[in-house]
């Protein structure tokens, strides 16, 4: 016969080691996977030395990278084994910073790459005799009484145990949503196991409990899970949180909320590109709801990533001329609300929301010949761009929240056409764009106040009527076109990822510009 297989994660130290250590000894086929190549030869080095019994292999993964762990599920189904053990084991406590996709470090490691790992194997777990799924949660999970999704997707702020504690209550829906809906008809069992303090190094207090004499010892722990692998008396448990004797923990209100469950399944299939709202056959936006297109800059992959290098490394971190210069301009005009924009970018150092025409890549973006014959379609020969923005939304953020319509009633006299053109330099998808209120529902919306430096109206908008806006998808490189009648509002960024457009305000040259108007960077019309 031949040995069952596991793969579990953070097996060169800890209660990985350990764990992978007396399965060797039970005559499994391990195979560790964790970032370390060096540390992974010394572990299996080590457990070699202890049993002549099973064989340990080496995968790399990086949970912080989806990548990595994409590529790990691809090294480990050419070896064409069967997966009858997959122990999600590796984390992190107190570390900060982001994931290589922008996610918050901890919740990002601990929870969402364990997520696409499980899922990417599922298939082969099902399809293997006798599996099984153990995650290594902690009882701190309990102390999430309320899950921050804006967290998930900022850097790791100062109380990281917040994230930490949701990262594993993550870990106990997870297990109740594969239960209830992807597993619920299939032999593969699914626990969570609370070790409690171990002696192990995730953080220096860990490390130092073992010459004190207190906690845990990894080896007790990979004991307990053998236990639970061999007994009889475990065979039938399925879905529970147990502790490090085995005993089921009590569940919280939060980790049996199964409405809560299946979000956090929806959004982690979006996070980790699982399901893309953006639809191959392209979505052609409705001209009479105010929005039109997608068209296509025809620009290549490598001219894409380009576009984007030059704008965040050059274009964005300066302003291109001096502040202080911009603020007398303004406050000898009375621009107050441009002179307040300007100084919160200055000290951000992010200049964006202003005309960067003075950039080569800008420039040349807004003079690309499709974009150009495209808006000639509109608005005829005689036209001019007067106003370019970018927009860059960063994760956890939302640039404008409120329902507007961009009139700019007081920047323009208006005795001819405007149109506005919306262009995707990174992906725009329903977590991170903007969305629109197809023009029949514009006459359910009421005024709410009216923007006082550019004039454009905010308006109210019931629950009922919120429900039937739309969002804008695009791809790289493509862009719409959208009129003042566009009633809009910027989506709070739950990608992951930062998203980066331009916006390009055009007109016919009957359209005037008024004289209280200041332009930010230069002359604010640019001939054609």
């Amino acid at each position: 016969m031949k040995p069952p297989v596991c793969l579990i994660t953070g097996g060169s130290s800890g209660i990985g080691l350990t764990t992978a250590l007396e399965l060797a000894k039970q005559g499994y086929h391990v195979l560790i996977a964790c970032r370390s190549e060096r540390k992974a030869y010394q572990a299996i080095d080590y457990i070699e030395k202890h049993t002549n019994q099973g064989k340990v292999e080496f995968l790399p993964l990086d949970l912080a990278s989806l990548d990595s762990i994409r590529c790990c599920v691809n090294h480990f189904e050419k070896r064409q084994l069967p997966l009858n053990l997959l122990i999600n084991n590796a984390g992190i406590f107190n570390q900060s910073g982001t994931t290589e996709e922008g996610f918050e470090l901890i919740w990002g490691t601990n929870y969402l790459g364990h997520f696409l790992l499980t899922y990417l194997l599922l298939d082969k777990l099902n399809s293997s005799e006798s599996s099984q799924i153990i995650f290594i949660g902690s009882d701190v999970a309990l102390w999430s009484k309320n899950l921050d999704w804006k967290r998930w997707v900022k850097k790791t702020p100062l109380n990281f145990l917040k994230l930490y504690a949701d990262s594993k209550m993550c870990l106990l829906l997870l297990m109740r949503y594969l239960l209830q809906h992807q597993l619920y008809q299939t032999a593969v069992r699914v626990n969570t196991f609370h070790p409690g303090f171990v002696q192990s190094n995730i953080t220096i207090w860990h490390q130092l409990s073992r010459f004190l004499k207190i906690g845990n010892s990894p080896q007790k722990i990979s004991k307990n899970i053998m236990k639970f692998l061999t007994d009889p008396e475990y065979n039938s448990v399925q879905g529970q949180f147990l502790n490090r004797n085995l005993q089921p923990m009590p569940l919280t209100d939060v980790s049996i909320n199964d409405h809560l469950a299946s979000q956090i399944w929806e959004k982690s299939l979006f996070w980790t590109g699982l399901s893309n709202p953006i639809i191959q056959t392209p979505v052609q936006y409705n001209p009479e709801d105010g929005i039109w297109g997608p068209y296509s800059l025809n620009l290549t992959e490598t001219e894409l990533k380009e576009i984007q290098k030059q704008i965040f490394k050059i274009v964005l971190p300066r302003s291109p001329i001096p502040v202080l210069f911009n603020s007398y301009q303004f406050l000898k005009t009375g621009n107050f609300g441009s002179l307040i924009l300007l100084l919160i970018q200055g000290l951000k150092r992010e200049f964006h929301m202003e005309r960067h025409l003075d950039s080569p890549v800008i420039f040349e973006l807004c003079q690309n010949p499709y974009l150009l014959e495209k808006v000639r379609e509109y608005l005829g020969e005689s036209l001019f761009l007067w106003r370019s923005e970018l927009w860059v939304n960063y994760p956890a953020q939302q640039l404008i929240p409120l329902w507007h319509q961009d009139r700019y009633p007081q920047l323009l006299t208006k005795t001819g056409k405007t149109l506005h053109a919306y262009l995707a330099l990174t992906e725009v998808n329903a977590g991170n764009g903007f969305q629109y209120l197809p023009e029949k529902y514009n006459s359910l919306c009421s005024v709410k106040m009216n923007d006082p430096f550019s004039g454009n109206p905010f308006f109210e908008v019931k629950t009922d009527v919120e429900q039937l806006a739309l969002p804008v998808c695009l791809k790289p490189g493509e862009f719409i076109f959208f009129t003042d009648d566009l009633i809009h509002r910027s989506i709070c960024n739950m990608s992951g990822q930062v998203r980066l457009s331009l916006t390009l305000r055009f007109a016919e040259s009957s359209v005037k510009m008024c004289r209280s108007y200041s332009s930010h960077i230069q002359s604010p019309i640019v001939f054609f």
